[in-house]
């Protein structure tokens, strides 16, 4: 009978009822089964293979019974593993053919049996490491998608391991080089590795290096390098990978966002930046509902207002300024003595301006604040906020990093460390840190905080702290 066809639909009691029974009858079939699960080359097929070998009886072996046993626990998912090698080899199913499976555990559901056999993969490639480097390296490059296991290949031999992954890094074809860089993120050390190849290579590799050593910025060794080489590179591709400008996301929010970002970061811009942009009935219709000003004398300003295609003094003439003068959207802590009164108007406006919360720094701020710290609010109501706030969790480079949620203002990012455990509804709040948004790494679609440093919180600027404390308020509900 061919159980394969079968076995693939099952799962839970069926499944395991089965491969019992098929394995208490017919060992051999079994095993033909369990290896024509894993020619389909499926996830879902490694998994049930594994879940049938999980069904096999298993003799109890003795506490401590030899050095493995007392070094890492009793070892019955070893035994399993073992199971599946023998049937792959009584079925003449090659180690180049089954690696893929066993470099799929890692990436197995949580528990399952697949993934039970992840310690006894590492044993494995660890030995096969040490007898042949270079055929354990070729299996994770061809076979593991994300390269997790090179952290065993690393272990093995580092200096080596870390030179492939530098190779596959700057001149790899074929390949998730995100995948890699998130590895070699890791080891710092291969930093000056980089910076030792930079002088002889040539523009285009330049670029490759200058990407990856932008992982490590955060490194006092790399960001002077970064700065005092780099930056003077002769190759534009080299100076732009490096220092480039950001894609203007701005530019395609709507104008009522893109206004308020501007009021938010300080951004000014010239008459005729204001004519171009305000030729817009989109941003005039915005604008003619908000405040603008213009830096007087020291750190006073005067207020204006824009009406009928002109920017007009508080007598309502229009404001004559030279050509290199910016006109910036007025914040609440631009505005003077003299001018108060604005703040006391109840107008409508398309966002939160003369109305705005106002935060300053506390006695107790240093490189944390803990003003929010045990705040807690609804799972759902959080996870509501995260979005229209503006801020995304950063990945982890540990699990014992807290999860800290991030969102950029200018020259300045606020972190949020976020209590969220799965058995919980709610979500409450930790300590609060500002950093400089240059500092975040980023490798693909993923975010980094874990090597940037803490700010003084009294010496970000004004503006910049009520801003990125306002956004920690709305993240939790309380602005």
């Amino acid at each position: 009978m061919d159980y394969l066809k079968n076995i693939r639909n099952l799962t839970g009691s069926a499944l395991d009822d089965l491969a019992r029974a098929l394995y208490e009858r017919d060992l051999k079939t079994f095993e033909e089964t369990v290896v024509g699960l894993v020619k389909f080359g499926d996830m879902r097929d490694y998994e049930t293979a594994a879940a049938m070998l999980a069904t096999a009886p298993m003799l109890a072996r003795s506490a401590n019974s030899d050095y493995t046993d007392a070094r890492f626990g009793t070892l019955v998912f070893d035994q399993y593993f073992n199971m599946f090698l023998r049937a792959c080899a009584d079925c003449e199913y090659g180690e180049n053919e089954y690696m893929a499976v066993l470099l799929s555990a890692q990436y197995g559901k949580a528990g399952g049996a697949l993934n039970c056999w992840d310690k006894s993969v590492d044993r494995y490639l660890t030995a096969l490491a040490r007898a042949d480097f270079d055929r354990a390296a070729g299996y994770v490059e061809k076979f593991d998608r994300k390269f997790g296991k090179y952290s065993v290949l690393i272990a093995v031999d580092r200096d080596r391991a870390l030179d492939r992954l530098l190779h596959m890094a700057l001149y790899g074809k074929k390949l998730d080089k995100a995948a890699v860089r998130d590895v070699l993120m890791d080891y710092g050390e291969v930093s000056g590795a980089l910076i030792s190849r930079y002088g002889k290579a040539q523009a285009h590799e330049r670029v490759a290096i200058v990407r990856l050593l932008l992982m490590f910025k955060n490194d006092m060794r790399v960001r002077a390098f970064l700065d005092g080489t780099v930056a003077f590179d002769k190759s534009k591709s080299v100076r732009d990978a490096a220092f480039g400008a950001r894609r203007n996301t701005v530019d395609r929010a709507d104008a009522s966002v893109r206004l308020e970002r501007m009021m938010e970061e300080g951004v000014g811009l010239t008459v005729a930046q204001w004519a171009e942009l305000l030729s817009d009935e989109a941003y005039a219709a915005v604008a003619d509902r908000i405040f603008f000003c213009l830096p007087s004398d020291g750190e006073h300003v005067r207020v204006i207002v824009y009406n009928d295609g002109a920017f007009l003094d508080s007598a309502d003439k229009p404001v004559t300024v030279s050509v290199e003068q910016k006109i910036y959207v007025l914040h609440p802590l631009d505005v003077t003595q003299d001018d108060t009164g604005i703040l006391s108007l109840e107008i409508s406006q398309p966002f939160l301006q003369i109305s705005r919360p106002i935060y300053h720094a506390c006695a107790d701020d240093g490189f944390y604040s803990a003003r929010l710290a045990g705040t807690m609010i609804a799972r759902d109501v959080f996870m509501k906020n995260l979005k229209s706030c503006g801020f995304a969790f950063c990945d982890k480079r540990a699990d014992d990093e807290p999860n800290v949620a991030v969102c950029r203002s200018g020259k300045y990012a606020v972190g949020v460390e976020c209590d969220l455990p799965d058995s919980s509804y709610t979500v409450s709040c930790g300590r609060i840190a500002f950093y400089n948004a240059a500092d975040l790494v980023n490798v693909k679609r993923k975010r980094y905080i874990s090597t940037a440093n803490a700010l003084d919180m009294r010496a970000v600027p004004r503006r910049a702290y009520s801003e990125l404390i306002y956004r920690a308020y709305k993240l939790f509900g309380n602005a």
